[in-house]
């Protein structure tokens, strides 16, 4: 089942399968500075629906060629390096020669080591697949310390944390460098992941989420389509506001973005109603009395119905009486 993923496509567009309500939400909130876009495929998606979206990733194109350059350049030092070390130990190449043959055999078992490693090593590069970088819109090189000029808008935040080139989180060094009052997060958050093990999903980082539930408190979410192995939502947070009571810092959250703490998954959702037993007897009461009194003015007007056509016929006979008297 987990299989289902397709790495390729998530490459090419996004870890995280957008909707045009989760779209719409987060234009509401516009404008909007997103840090790791990828390929910008969310920001494109955004601008499509007329929002301002300033896009930031770690890398973007012509990376990888300023990255092969680099690693050239240091190939050949290396070579060069190797070059001086070899002609250094030729010059002593007469006392190496008088080593016993236990030592030679020893040197060479190290050889054969690195022979496996680099064979592994290659069967690894071959099972990788490559794939296409594409660019959905214009994705700017930067780091979160862009984010400091642009605390007008509100952070967006999808998939920020992936660990493969650092074990530093680049979502929480936006929080940190982002004076905003938003922030949109896309992905798992701690207690919504099938992903074992730990408890936080593999979206973001435990220090983010714990600073981002500390600074600011969740005013929505939303469930989002998703790979069979993850559990993704948005969410929206606004920054906040912190009161002292007694000598003690509380948080002070407005009673209307307070979010709702009802919850209740299909097999206990009957349970929300177990403290309405009472109420359920008195409804029904109400609705019979209701019916009731409708069937009364109904019963009324047939009968004052019946009346009136008693009447003249009363009157008809009274009628007869007077001619025959």
């Amino acid at each position: 089942m987990y299989a289902a993923l397709d790495v390729a496509v998530a490459m090419k567009y996004s870890w995280a399968i957008p909707d045009e309500r989760a779209l719409q939400i987060i234009k509401h909130y516009g404008p909007i500075v997103e840090m790791g876009a990828g390929s910008g495929y969310w920001a494109r998606l955004l601008q499509l629906r007329g929002v301002d979206v300033v896009a930031y990733d770690l890398h973007v194109a012509g990376d990888d060629e300023e990255e092969e350059k680099e690693a050239d350049s240091d190939d050949k030092e290396k070579e060069n390096n190797k070059t001086a070390a070899t002609s250094g130990e030729e010059s002593h190449g007469d006392a190496e020669e008088t080593q016993p043959s236990d030592g030679e055999e020893a040197d060479e078992e190290p050889d054969d080591d690195e022979d496996e490693i680099e064979e592994n090593e290659e069967d690894e590069d071959e099972e990788e697949v490559e794939v296409e970088q594409v660019y959905w819109t214009e994705v700017l090189k930067g780091t979160p310390k862009d984010l400091r000029k642009h605390a007008d808008r509100a952070l967006f935040l999808c998939y920020p944390d992936d660990f493969e080139d650092s074990q530093e989180s680049m979502a929480m060094a936006s929080l940190c460098n982002y004076a905003g009052d938003t922030v949109i997060h896309v992905g798992e958050l701690f207690g919504q992941t099938v992903c074992l093990p730990g408890a936080w999903g593999r979206t973001s980082s435990e220090e983010f989420q714990t600073h981002l539930a500390t600074v600011y408190h969740k005013v929505l979410q939303v469930p989002l389509p998703s790979w069979h192995s993850s559990i993704d939502t948005l969410t929206v947070w606004k920054r906040t506001k912190s009161s002292i009571t007694d000598g003690a810092m509380y948080a002070f959250i407005p009673e209307e973005e307070r979010i709702d703490l009802v919850a209740a998954s299909p097999s206990t959702r009957h349970l929300l109603l177990l403290g309405n037993t009472d109420a359920e007897p008195i409804t029904e009461t109400k609705s019979k009395k209701r019916q009731r009194s409708k069937n009364k003015p109904e019963h009324d007007e047939s009968a004052s119905d019946s009346n009136e056509t008693v009447q003249p016929a009363s009157k008809s006979r009274k009628g007869k009486q007077a001619k025959r008297s």
